[in-house]
């Protein structure tokens, strides 16, 4: 067999020959040509691919997409392709998890209105993203480890959207403080191992280091099984530092960490992410691709009763930012257009949670307080 590879691209046949040894050893992620040369190999394997994970190939022509998975796998292009595969099969597999994955989901906003997870502003001293996860703010009776799960690929998805996280990668502290029995009783293994497949071997992200601090013993006891399931490469990042956080600042700069962590930044509010991630949401001006995780939702749309329409009845863009009221207002149609205005308006500074605390409250903005916005409970 030869040993070099020729792919033609595109109308012009611009020829590349990439030997094997490329391939399987990956490229210089630092040199432009390389990466160029690299996601031109990525996008020939998968449009000559037939596995069936990849019969959707609409990800085939998005170099920023593709990009994340070579990162991911440090330019080696037959990796980034298994993990191209990896990812499209998870999500066929588990198309209940990932339905409706929007900050505008309600249980999503409990879950990051609680800090899961939450995100440092500042990079550590290689770069890095730092997540951070104060396990006894869970309300395990509001939100499940699956609304967890779905409000942590809903942030990574974001962050991914820097170069410098993809290339750099992520650290997770994990602060187990005063994380009870009972709430530990709600770690579903089935759940537990489904984070782990997708975290490890299916989404194009990196955690270069997990830190664990104050875990007790039935934390450890649940780490141990889950042992099996990760890789060793995985096993060695996890770092098990118990009430010792002298030896979490060896890893992690004092100065970059918030006071709850022994840090000299200033105390963890997690509403900032959160907020964050509302406002990028406003920003949005087309839907986001069917082979992204996330679904673009504009959550300032005018109710549709109310709205003046185009031709064929869709709104207009100028007019779907807020609402507008009916040029003639009687008193039914007036006290259903300001309900839905207040909505809208509740909506946008993020208080439309399930976790609303006032009946009156909730009975004007037509809020449940079930669990109608979770997906699935694995």
């Amino acid at each position: 067999m030869s040993d070099i590879c020729d792919f033609e691209w595109s109308n012009n046949r611009y020829r590349h020959n990439l030997t094997i040894s490329e391939l399987k050893l990956g490229f210089n992620r630092n040199e432009p040509t390389d990466r160029s040369r690299a996601l031109i190999a990525l996008k020939e394997l998968i449009g000559a691919s037939r596995d069936y994970a990849l019969k959707d190939k609409s990800c085939f022509q998005d170099d920023e997409f593709l990009f994340r998975f070579l990162y991911a796998r440090k330019f080696n292009v037959n990796e980034a392709f298994q993990l191209v595969i990896n990812y499209h099969a998870y999500r066929q597999r588990n198309a209940a998890l990932l339905q409706r994955l929007s900050v505008l989901d309600e249980t999503i906003q409990i879950a990051l209105r609680d800090g899961f997870p939450g995100v440092l502003p500042n990079r550590d001293r290689r770069g890095r993203k730092v997540l951070v996860f104060f396990t006894a703010n869970w309300d395990y009776a509001s939100y499940s480890l699956v609304t967890v799960y779905r409000a942590m690929l809903l942030t990574i998805e974001k962050l991914l959207e820097d170069k410098q996280n993809q290339a750099n990668g992520f650290i997770a502290i994990v602060d187990w403080t005063n994380f009870t029995f009972r709430q530990s009783s709600n770690l579903n293994p089935k759940v537990l191992k489904l984070m782990i497949e997708g975290l490890q071997d299916c989404f194009p992200v990196r955690f270069k280091a997990i830190h664990f601090i104050g875990q007790p013993w039935y934390v450890e006891a649940a780490l141990a099984v889950i042992r099996p399931f990760l890789k060793e490469k995985t096993r060695a990042r996890i770092k098990l530092h118990g009430s010792n956080l002298s030896t979490l600042h060896d890893c992690v700069a004092r100065d970059i960490l918030p006071t709850e962590l022994g840090g000299e930044g200033p105390t963890f509010n997690p509403l900032n992410w959160y907020h964050e991630l509302l406002e990028s949401s406003q920003t949005v001006t087309k839907p986001a691709p069917s082979y992204c995780l996330s679904q673009t939702q504009i959550y300032t749309k005018t109710p549709a009763q109310f709205a003046p329409c185009r031709k064929g009845g869709d709104l207009s863009p100028a007019q779907s930012h807020s609402p507008s009221p009916p040029s003639s207002l009687s008193s039914s149609n007036g006290a259903e257009f300001l309900k839905a205005a207040t909505k809208a308006a509740a909506v946008k500074i993020g208080v439309l949670t399930a976790k609303a605390n006032d009946p009156a409250t909730n009975t004007l903005l037509g809020v449940t307080t079930g669990n109608a916005g979770s997906v699935c409970d694995l």
